[in-house]
């Protein structure tokens, strides 16, 4: 986990020896994350000025370089490809309860083409289940798409972080090549992020864009407290607090 300036935090994923962009909050309530999915030809890297790879997407909408506002229109006239070696797709969430999955060579959904006001991602092509109108999903997590897509059903009205939790660990992967590492919620209001690690509810942590600090929350024998930088934290730091 890392921050950029006083209003980005980053978290980062080890691939083949590097650390790659996962996950990203900013301070004004905007999310963006990166999820693997099935590639197909029209997404494949492709360099040229029409051209905007997901990486760089990812910064843009982060940093605000691109509003939100204008992403609909920055998404049609843009072609949104992969980088090279990688198929990956993002759920992007802005502050004014506008939401877009970006599919790379895929056309963009955004919520004003759904009739819920909420979108949940897992890791396969939610247009090409929209495109082929399957009754029955399909692919990689299905089975939790359809677990989150009901408990929030289930929660309009009375939505809060801790139902967020119970969600998150109604879906976590504890078999499997992809066991869960990270769980977590941003509730704008309050410019926090919560979170626990390796599917353990019991204890919870807290990121603050107040104090630029991760604390423990509930479950620790003490309270632990630490202030993220520019260099970062491992995840492994911090689950040694007890």
């Amino acid at each position: 986990m890392t921050v950029s300036g006083d209003h980005k935090l980053i978290i980062l994923q080890q691939e083949g020896g590097r650390f790659l962009p996962a996950i990203g909050f900013n301070k004004k309530g905007i999310f963006m994350n990166l999820h693997m999915v099935n590639s197909n030809e029209e997404g494949k890297y492709t360099r040229n000025k029409n051209s905007v790879h997901m990486m760089r997407l990812f910064d843009e909408v982060l940093s605000e370089k691109v509003k939100t506002s204008v992403l609909p229109t920055y998404l049609q006239e843009k072609a949104i490809v992969n980088v090279p070696d990688y198929s990956v797709q993002s759920l992007i969430v802005a502050p004014d309860k506008k939401s877009f999955i970006v599919e790379p060579g895929r056309k963009y959904i955004g919520t004003d083409q759904l009739e819920d006001d909420f979108m949940v991602l897992t890791n396969f092509s939610v247009r090409d289940a929209m495109e082929h109108d399957d009754e029955t999903l399909q692919g990689p997590g299905s089975d939790r798409y359809l677990v989150a897509y009901d408990e929030l059903q289930n929660s309009r009205g009375h939505f809060s972080v801790e139902k967020g939790l119970t969600i998150l660990k109604q879906t976590v992967q504890r078999e499997g090549d992809y066991p869960t590492q990270l769980s977590m919620i941003y509730s704008p209001e309050d410019e926090s992020v919560y979170f626990s690690l390796n599917a353990d509810f019991n204890r919870l942590y807290k990121f603050s864009f107040s104090d630029m600090r991760i604390t423990t929350v509930s479950g620790f024998e003490r309270d632990f407290g630490l202030l993220v930088k520019k260099k970062g934290i491992l995840l492994s730091e911090l689950e040694g607090w007890n």
